[in-house]
């Protein structure tokens, strides 16, 4: 069947697809976006939603002096000067821009932002900044806006469409090809841009990528890699898989499925800023292998890939289960979760585990359970003389004695996706030869976080390129 030619075709109706879509239809312009589900939004719906930006009204507001300068010092600082330096630089220069358009329509702020976030190596000035829902704050603004444009005829979103493939037209591609309950359709487009996602929840093509790394994702259930496969298959070029760096915390609740739920079930293991370690971390042979006080995100994150599988075990016993911090807090280690959730999380025994004594806990847990009482018993004697030779640990308060003994397994998951397809700095795909692939152009994770992050996690510099990037395509397509 025929389908009508758009001035701009967008593949995925996500962060990118949604602010590229919204833009280019309030020019006039005609825009059809295809999307696989059967709603608006994307990994909107999914993300924490935080962004960064120098030299914004909400620093000013609170005597934070930034600039996009800044911005851009502080990104090489932490990644080495590694990534698409065309794209960061693009990336950092729009985004106080996209935050200002935020602010224009609406956006609401978390009272405490702009903040320095830890979770990740941290920027040295307050920049980051988010909604009190994460990204669905964002949602919530944009929504409107997608909205009035559908009703207006500018925007026409075909839902419940499978990208499986492009064709040309004299020589430009022109030409997107769906699968859908009826059968295959296709829809034409003077300009094609690919928003589709990155590829976190496809595992085989997720292996083909990273052989021999484990994948435990937490990532948006869609990111499955359509628009890669197809834009490889017309001759595009895969990039930055090397950069790979997993985040710590989660947890399998069906073990073996490799899936994590970030904002369900997450270990406080990141760093050790938000809490004190009432516990040690042991890998598959029982032992611990780092200093659990580490405050570096980045040094837990390598030295977790060093361990067998990606992953270990945190061991701790009753009384830090139930203790407050020395703040009066409870503070649990998984994030969010009462003492009583975390009983009968235990009693669950998927990923975590209790025990009246820890030959029984290492029998639960698979861990070899004379290794597993020398650790504990030589950490406990870390913790009387208030010395760790092993690995230089200072927080030493807790001893583990008190029965019942839980374990707690963790995973060096998978949030967000590095490797993407390479594009320039007009964000137009490229070939094989770092020749355009005329009528082709890409945002948001399908380019990879290592095109706008480089090889470390740069708070922002995910959400606020995909925004930034797909207002840029709308403005200019």
């Amino acid at each position: 069947m025929d389908k009508m030619k758009y001035d701009i075709l967008i593949i995925g109706a996500g962060t990118a697809g949604m602010s590229c879509a919204i833009t280019a239809a309030q020019r006039g312009l005609k825009v059809g976006v295809i999307e696989k589900s059967n709603y608006y939004g994307g990994a909107l719906h999914w993300s924490g939603g935080h962004m960064s930006a120098g030299g914004t009204r909400l620093q000013k507001e609170k005597g934070i002096e930034d600039s996009v300068e800044k911005h851009l010092e502080d990104i090489y600082r932490i990644n080495n000067k590694s990534g698409d330096l065309h794209l960061i630089e693009k990336a950092t220069s729009e985004a106080p821009k996209t935050i200002e358009w935020l602010d224009e329509i609406g956006m609401e702020w978390a009272a405490e932002c702009p903040r320095i976030i830890y979770g990740h190596v941290a920027y040295d000035t307050a920049r980051t900044v988010y909604g009190p829902e994460k990204a669905m704050s964002i949602y919530k603004v944009l929504a409107p806006l997608w909205d009035a444009q559908v009703e207006e005829g500018n925007i026409e979103c075909h839902f419940e469409n499978t990208f499986i493939g492009l064709n040309k037209s004299e020589d430009r591609f022109d030409t997107v090809l769906c699968s859908t309950s009826k059968g295959e359709c296709y829809y034409k487009g003077k300009h094609i841009v690919i928003t589709s996602g990155g590829y976190g929840s496809n595992p085989a093509y997720f292996q083909q990528k990273h052989p021999n790394i484990p994948l435990v994702s937490s990532c948006y259930p869609a990111a499955t890699a359509d628009g890669h496969v197809i834009l490889e298959k017309q001759g595009a070029t895969f990039r930055f898989g090397e950069y790979h760096l997993p985040s710590l915390g989660g947890m399998e609740e069906v073990p073996g499925n490799g899936r994590c739920d970030f904002n369900r079930a997450w270990a406080m293991v990141l760093t050790s800023i938000y809490r004190n370690p009432r516990d040690i971390y042991v890998n598959a042979n029982g032992e611990r292998f780092i200093a659990e006080d580490e405050v570096n995100p980045e040094t837990r994150e390598k030295t977790t890939m060093q361990q067998p599988n990606w992953c270990f075990w945190v061991i701790f016993d009753e009384t830090a289960l139930t203790s407050n911090d020395e703040n009066g807090n409870h503070n649990p280690i998984i994030i969010g979760r009462t003492v009583a959730e975390m009983k009968a999380e235990a009693e669950k025994e998927n990923a975590m585990f209790m025990a009246n004594s820890i030959g029984e806990l290492a029998n639960k847990t698979g861990l070899p359970a004379i290794s597993l009482q020398n650790t504990i018993e030589k950490y406990n004697g870390m913790v009387e003389t208030k010395h760790d030779p092993d690995f230089g640990r200072t927080y030493l308060e807790d001893p583990i004695k008190k029965a019942p003994f839980y374990a707690l397994k963790v995973h060096a998951s998978v949030l967000v996706t590095f490797g993407g397809i390479k594009v320039d700095k007009e964000l137009r795909i490229l070939d094989a030869n770092d020749h355009p692939m005329p009528g082709l152009y890409a945002a948001g994770e399908v380019l990879g976080l290592g095109a706008t992050s480089g090889s470390s996690f740069c708070s922002g510099m995910a959400i606020t390129p995909a925004l930034g990037f797909g207002r840029l395509l709308g403005k200019t397509l």
